[in-house]
């Protein structure tokens, strides 16, 4: 009975944290009609210039994530990271903070404020609950002897601000976003 109580209880955990976990939009994935992943060994990243109001280090470190992911990816797949690839990974990044808002109502918003002259009056208005940010990854697999992309994909979704939940968010991103290329 005590075992099969805390069976239960860990299971709707488990149910509780996945369906918190932010949802990962694939937004497209197109590659070229001759591009077979096994026709690369090697793979490598561009360098990645970064503009703007970005924080150094933590945008090195969730650049480092993402490299990580990526080359648990590809080296999934039989690919070895190399100076010399035979593909390369271009990496975009970018990064929104967006504000989440609500409409007020006097039903639960308060009564109508008194104007003087008797005069009551009430105006519905958008006020702020939150704010989040949203991102999108883009990536470009690119045939390094040709110069010639051969795959890309892009998948977008809200970046947690606890740093061990964003690194599991950009595992799934790029397990989704690289899960069809073969």
């Amino acid at each position: 009975m005590k075992s099969t109580l805390l069976s239960l209880l860990a299971l709707l955990s488990f149910l509780a944290v996945t369906s918190c976990s932010p949802r990962i939009k694939v937004l497209q994935a197109e590659k070229s009609e001759d591009f077979r992943l096994s026709d690369y060994p090697t793979f490598g990243f561009y360098e990645i210039e970064a503009s703007g109001d970005t924080t150094p280090g933590r945008f090195l470190r969730n650049v480092g994530a993402i490299k990580l992911a990526i080359i648990r990816e590809l080296e999934g797949r039989g690919l070895t990271q190399s100076n010399d690839p035979a593909l390369r990974v271009n990496i975009g990044i970018v990064v929104n903070e967006e504000i989440q808002t609500r409409q007020t109502d006097f039903r639960t918003d308060g009564i109508p404020r008194y104007m003087g002259q008797r005069r009551y009056s009430w105006r519905s208005q958008e006020v702020e609950v939150g704010r989040y940010r949203e991102g999108t990854l883009s990536l470009e697999l690119v045939d390094a002897r040709q110069n010639h992309m051969v795959w890309h994909g892009a998948a977008e979704g809200s970046i947690p601000s606890n740093e061990r939940r964003r690194e599991a968010v950009i595992d799934q991103a790029v397990h989704e976003l690289l899960k069809e290329v073969r």
